[in-house]
């Protein structure tokens, strides 16, 4: 299944919907207004929180994003695999600081990426040319497309965090 991602036009915070192809709601992003972590909630569409998607506060070098279950608890952080690396490639750690099963491997530019399982592709990510950020997510694990969501925005959230950063 396709879910297409895109940030609003006019957003306090940086919310964001997500629908199938038909246009239908399918999952919300809801952003915070004040906030230095760049929090978002990946919600149903009753509105119960998912997962939280939040930088690091403080960082030196490059930024670090945490994803978070429905009630705060860190489960996955993502961070680049190579500092030095022109491709956009991400290592995926556990809450304890061990490598998780999951990785990011995205192209030079950074605007197509797939997300690995194992070591197998479970789903495509390409940025869309908009004048809002846009992806398209492409899984056929239903069952696992908040999460998979969830990828996409702390994707979104290290890239917006590294330009603040270089400005």
């Amino acid at each position: 299944m396709d879910y297409l991602i895109r940030n609003k036009f006019v957003s306090v915070g940086g919310s964001s919907v997500v629908r199938d192809m038909q246009n239908n709601d399918q999952f919300f992003v809801k952003g915070r207004i004040f906030t230095f972590t760049r929090k978002k909630f990946v919600t149903d569409l009753a509105g119960k929180t998912l997962f939280i998607v939040r930088n690091k506060f403080f960082h030196i070098f490059l930024p670090k994003v945490y994803i978070c279950d429905g009630e705060g608890n860190v489960i996955l952080m993502l961070k680049k695999q190579n500092a030095f690396s022109l491709r956009a490639d991400f290592d995926i750690f556990k809450a304890d600081g061990t490598l998780s099963n999951y990785s990011i491997d995205g192209d030079i530019i950074g605007w197509n990426f797939t997300i690995k399982q194992a070591g197998l592709p479970i789903a495509t990510v390409h940025r869309n040319f908009n004048v809002v950020d846009s992806f398209t997510l492409s899984t056929s694990l239903i069952d696992q497309a908040p999460f998979l969501i969830a990828l996409v925005i702390a994707i979104d959230n290290w890239v917006d965090k590294l330009q603040d950063s270089n400005n």
